[in-house]
């Protein structure tokens, strides 16, 4: 837990506020934050994620923070691992969990660590959680750029989701981007 401590502060990581209860689910005011190290998820609606052939897609089904960013989230992913993009396939690899983030413990900078669950699982991958909806944009908490590539979708449920849409767009990790995606502007 450590190293998650100095991770997070080695990449500036400051704690994400979630959007209000009341524009959860309402593609019309929900939006996606992506990069510069990690995805700023809105509740209900699903992302893609992939790297080579592979291909994963993530939703938060409950977000609950408190004004610290402290909180708890519950999740669902799909892992496609045939090249085939489809997650209706009967090889998909359906998780789902929760994300528990509670205050950093310690002393010192040195002598502190991040109690609660931070991993969220797709398919093999895992990566960490900085609050209950901020996804780190590579895997584990690595502040290297590991080739991953995420798109916000406007899907609610997996069956909607077309990962060949040409209309998506796929962001990496790269610490000088950052960009606000209104869910409603978006294709599922």
């Amino acid at each position: 837990m450590l190293l998650i401590s100095l991770i997070a502060t080695s990449v500036g990581a400051q704690p994400v506020r979630a959007q209000s209860p009341t524009v959860q689910g309402d593609a019309s005011k929900a939006q996606f934050d992506m990069g510069p190290y990690a995805v700023h998820m809105p509740e209900k609606f699903f992302v893609l994620v992939r790297k080579g052939r592979e291909i994963g897609a993530i939703r938060f089904t409950k977000i609950n923070l408190n004004a610290d960013g402290d909180g708890e989230s519950t999740y669902e992913s799909y892992f496609q691992a045939d090249g085939s993009g489809s997650f209706m396939n009967s090889n998909v690899i359906k998780r789902s969990g929760e994300i528990t983030i509670k205050p950093v413990r310690g002393v010192s900078h040195t002598l502190s660590w991040w109690p609660g669950q931070h991993k969220l699982w797709v398919g093999k991958w895992w990566f960490g959680c900085m609050s209950p909806s901020l996804i780190n944009m590579t895997s584990h908490f690595s502040d290297k750029d590991e080739g991953f590539e995420f798109a916000p979708t406007s899907a609610q449920n997996i069956a909607e989701i077309d990962a060949s849409d040409r209309h998506l767009r796929w962001f990496r990790f790269d610490p000088n981007a950052r960009i606000t995606l209104q869910v409603s502007d978006l294709p599922k």
